[in-house]
């Protein structure tokens, strides 16, 4: 007997064009409901949210713009480079591999050929991915998502930092969220970080693949490589889409040698749970013991003010992430989700007390001089993602 229905459809990406008025608007009407609620305004700095999981589907990254921004492109091509060297298969085939959204086709091969040129990119590690995460049903693997991550979030976790320039932004992180927030705050190394990952992953891969090889045992299922792939990518999806928990062992894993974070943040092991402040080196050891595979389900952080009163949050996932519509229709959450929307967050949103609109980098939205996509199988032309 084969399992029917398991495959992959064509997806649309949603990338949403952010709107300078919109942002001037909700500043305006956010500074309305501070006078209103009649409470004393506190200077605390704005919240960041960074879930367990940045995002949803393959290729988001690109799809949402970051790949053309030049600084989050430096940052994130720089450590792909050097997660390549260090695992011999590359992550950023593995991000753009399985897209079902064929208009970016032409910029994913874009992409990975002048990477290629200038040396980001190996033909072996190329070759070693599509040979170790081929299959679709492989995106779903906690081992190459967790690197993947991890990349993605410490990368735009630093663009965040050096873009709030004077503004004060305090990061709060879920789960496996961690891994990122150590790399940012320094208290482990981009390698060590992939480490613990590929550690973390592939001792949640082998329950998962206990799991599925007693569920094709249990229902009678032909106990085939693709049976298997396909109910193992199915349960992982089912836990980001929080529609099932499954209960994990700890993960077994070589604690990592860690240094004092120079940069506290908060983080909570499970959406639901108390944050609780990294800033000392047993902090972060004691942290570290608390991942679970749980955490991407997508459960709503409580906020971080003691009083009870809204707070401004800004949330850096993906559109496509469950997470994301906490932002849907509200005042008080904003999604990061492109660098344009980013900006005029920082600019228009998160400020300490008053929210004033401040003068904005016009670059980001200087449409005419973006490049442009064409379509490898139609003719039409897009901008390119996030413009």
């Amino acid at each position: 007997m084969r399992l029917e229905g398991y495959k992959l459809k064509g997806r649309t990406y949603l990338v949403p064009s952010p709107s300078r008025k919109g942002f001037q608007w909700k500043a305006s009407a956010l500074h309305g409901l501070q006078r209103l609620d009649r409470r004393s305004q506190s200077n605390s700095p704005t919240t960041v949210v960074v879930p367990a999981l940045y995002n949803m589907m393959p290729a988001e990254v690109l799809a949402l713009g970051w790949l053309s921004e030049i600084d989050s492109l430096g940052a994130i091509r720089q450590r792909m480079t050097l997660a390549g060297k260090q695992l011999g298969w590359d992550v950023f085939s593995f991000h753009t591999r399985h897209s079902r959204d064929k208009y970016f086709d032409s910029a994913i091969h874009a992409v990975r050929e002048t990477w290629l040129y200038e040396g980001a990119l190996t033909a072996e590690t190329i070759a070693q991915t599509r040979k170790k995460f081929g299959n679709a049903y492989d995106y779903h693997r906690c081992e190459p998502r967790l690197v993947e991550n991890l990349l993605i979030q410490s990368s735009l976790m630093d663009w965040l930092t050096v873009r709030a320039a004077e503004k004060q932004l305090r990061f709060h992180v879920v789960g496996t969220g961690l891994l990122s927030a150590l790399v940012w705050c320094g208290a482990l190394t981009i390698q060590s970080a992939i480490r613990t990952a590929v550690a973390i992953g592939k001792s949640w891969d082998a329950v998962l693949d206990d799991w599925a090889s007693s569920e094709i045992q249990l229902h009678g299922h032909t106990a085939s490589a693709e049976n298997h792939g396909w109910l193992r990518y199915h349960r992982v999806r089912q836990i980001i889409e929080g529609k099932v928990s499954m209960a994990l062992p700890a993960p077994q894993f070589e604690m990592p040698n860690v240094d004092v974070p120079q940069r506290p943040f908060w983080y909570s092991p499970l959406g639901k749970a108390d944050a609780q402040l990294i800033e000392s080196r047993q902090d972060v050891l004691e942290a570290l013991q608390t991942m679970t595979l749980v955490s991407w389900a997508p459960e709503i952080p409580k906020p971080l003010n003691s009083d009870g009163a809204p707070c401004v949050r800004a949330w850096l996932a993906s559109p496509m992430h469950p997470i994301a519509s906490a932002c849907h229709w509200s005042m008080y959450n904003y999604l990061l989700a492109t660098p344009a929307s980013s900006m005029l967050f920082l600019n228009h949103i998160a400020t300490q007390a008053t929210v004033m609109p401040l003068p904005l980098h016009q670059t980001v939205f200087d449409a005419a001089a973006a490049p442009t996509y064409p379509n490898a199988r139609t003719s039409e032309i897009r901008s390119a993602p996030g413009h």
